[in-house]
């Protein structure tokens, strides 16, 4: 018959084999250092894919700048840098040197996305189906006004003295700088061709502002204020020069996608976009525009442009630039 085992050895016997278990126990609840692909990524990762319909390459996003191009190139990258962290995808902001050729290269699908004036987005949308997202916002408002000046000494109170008068605009393709001062003369009777003495281009809003304020001209279209601009270099502008009338509200620029760009993945674009925005003037958008907030927008939001362009029998397609 076998040995029974002592009392001494069974205990020693038994506490090896409770060792042996609760080493066991500790191995199954560690996790293996060979876990699965999916239960190594960020949370972020995991939690947050993108959606389908993303581009094969970076969402090309074009601006046409308002300054020259070298001084919005640190506001470019932090725009980039944010809307692709926020989309999960890499952005490339794409410098276009006029709006006629930021609408070609939609139409080629080089762009997925553009920052367009109304003017530019209704001749895209015409031509293309350029389909407007978002419309800005600055002072609180998603329309903006242009507005007709002269020198606080020139005697002119109304439009209807400026027949006679020199007047000057800030280039054929501005709502505010001409399109919209203009369809305000005429439907005050006024034809620019024909009753003021001379109409001039400038080509820029601080220009018509320049040349009113110096005497050079008697009167300018301009964007409402386009005056506070120049407070910095010429103090004097407020108190020397005032506004003879204001046009009707004018849409807003735009945020545009190309046509067919629809979808999980642009929809996201969009919100980011909206989120961006919603940092005020600590925004890069602020930087490079003055936008103090994007919000949704559709077509029928750029009707009054159709119609200005229509009544004044305007060649759209000859004048953006």
């Amino acid at each position: 018959m076998p040995k029974i085992p002592s009392g001494e050895s069974r205990t020693l016997n038994l506490w090896l084999l409770i060792c042996l278990l609760s080493f066991a126990l500790l191995m199954t609840g560690c996790p293996s250092s060979g876990g699965s692909q999916d239960e190594n990524k960020p949370a972020a990762q995991t939690e947050n894919p993108v959606p389908a319909g993303a581009p094969e390459g970076p969402v090309r996003i074009a601006f046409v700048p308002s300054v020259e191009a070298g001084k919005i190139e640190t506001q470019l990258d932090e725009f980039n840098n944010e809307l692709s962290e926020l989309i999960g995808h890499p952005v490339e902001s794409v410098v276009v040197l006029s709006y006629s050729a930021c609408v070609e290269q939609m139409g080629a699908e080089r762009l997925e996305a553009a920052f367009l004036p109304a003017l530019a987005y209704v001749l895209a949308n015409d031509r293309y189906d350029v389909r407007v997202v978002l419309k800005a916002v600055r002072r609180g408002s998603a329309t903006y006004r242009g507005e007709i000046i002269t020198r606080a000494d020139s005697g002119i109170e109304t439009l209807e003295d400026l027949r006679g008068k020199t007047m000057c605009f800030v280039d054929a393709s501005s709502a505010s700088g001409y399109l919209y001062p203009k369809t305000l003369l005429i439907s005050s009777g006024i034809d620019p061709e024909v009753d003021l003495k001379d109409c001039t281009f400038v080509g820029s809003h601080p220009a018509v502002i320049e040349a009113v304020l110096n005497g050079r001209l008697d009167a300018g279209a301009c964007f409402d204020d386009a005056r506070t601009t120049l407070l910095e270099t010429e103090p004097r502008v407020m108190e020397e020069t005032r506004v003879v009338a204001y046009t009707p509200d004018i849409p807003a620029d735009t945020v545009s996608f190309r046509a067919g760009l629809e979808g999980p993945f642009y929809d996201r674009l969009v919100q980011a976009l909206i989120e961006i925005g919603k940092k005020g003037k600590d925004s890069p958008l602020y930087g490079i525009y003055e936008i103090e907030e994007l919000v949704p927008a559709q077509d029928s939001d750029y009707d009054p442009i159709r119609q200005m362009v229509n009544a004044l029998n305007y060649d759209i397609e000859g004048e953006i630039d």
